[in-house]
């Protein structure tokens, strides 16, 4: 008896204990149960003066109160499991409040992950995409050259065409001062003859440096690194070139993505054909703010 006694508490303190609801309504009903057959046990002294049960005078009791009792016993029960019932309910909701919390965090980390994946994708196929720009870039001037009058051999290759290009335009034409201090600027209009004359090589260069700058700048990924990449590209020679291509009405669309580069803050100043020329260009162009 005793025993089962000790099992029978241990039972109740492992459901009270336990984290599913449904062990500790378990639990409770065994201990009232255990209270009720305890009372049961318990001797009382009768009007007689003798002692007996209280399960055992209630067994020889008259029917009613019989009924009494029991009526009694299963009221106090079963208010005890609308009480359990609620709780029940209150930790059943609880814990799928619990879980939809957790849920919501999962998905809320699973979707951070996913976009963040998605974000080191898109800049790793943009780093990509920069570095096919720059190749092509130098593919463009590798195929340049500017060839002899007779065309037997090339005088000028790749990059080194742009010191032609640049030289050919720049210089005073005879008679002409290197600062006249009152005569027409003439340095755009041999430019553009310089650029007639060229046309076919600079013509497909500046689109595409054009269209390739258009392209970074626009880009969602775009970083520093990727515009100081670009800027690192292009020759004192090609920046001179580039300059004056972008004081022409041709080249004017230019002058927005030299600044958002800052390209001609590498640019060499002191060959510049005039001083003043570089008053004609935003100061941002040339990496200064004010």
């Amino acid at each position: 008896m005793i025993e089962w006694a000790a099992n029978h508490w241990r039972s109740i303190q492992s459901g009270l204990k336990s984290d599913r609801p449904m062990d500790v309504g378990k639990a409770i009903t065994k201990a009232f149960l255990a209270i009720v057959i305890v009372l049961a046990l318990l001797p009382q002294h009768t009007s007689d003066g003798s002692w007996q049960l209280r399960g055992w005078a209630l067994i020889i009791s008259p029917s009613n109160e019989i009924g009494d009792t029991f009526a009694g016993v299963a009221g106090v029960l079963a208010f005890l499991w609308i009480i359990v019932t609620v709780w029940l309910q209150s930790q059943e909701l609880a814990a799928q409040r619990k879980e939809l919390r957790l849920t919501r965090g999962e998905i809320k980390d699973q979707r951070q992950a996913t976009q963040d994946m998605a974000f080191a994708v898109a800049e790793q196929n943009f780093d990509n995409f920069v570095f096919e720009l720059i190749a092509t870039h130098n593919s463009i001037l590798n195929t340049m050259d500017i060839k002899s009058s007779s065309k037997s051999q090339s005088l000028y290759e790749g990059r080194d065409c742009f010191r032609y290009f640049y030289r050919e335009f720049s210089k005073p034409t005879p008679g002409e001062a290197r600062y006249p201090a009152m005569a027409q600027d003439k340095t755009l209009e041999r430019y553009e003859q310089m650029y007639e004359k060229h046309h076919s090589d600079l013509g497909h260069y500046f689109r595409f440096v054009y269209n390739m700058l258009r392209a970074v700048s626009e880009a969602d990924a775009v970083k520093d690194k990727h515009k100081k990449l670009i800027r690192a590209l292009f020759s004192d020679d090609e920046l001179l070139v580039i300059f004056y291509n972008s004081l022409t009405v041709d080249g004017e669309n230019f002058v927005k993505y030299a600044e958002d580069f800052q390209l001609f803050d590498n640019l060499p100043q002191e060959r510049l054909a005039k001083p003043e020329h570089k008053q004609l260009l935003p100061a941002k162009c040339f990496g200064e703010t004010t």
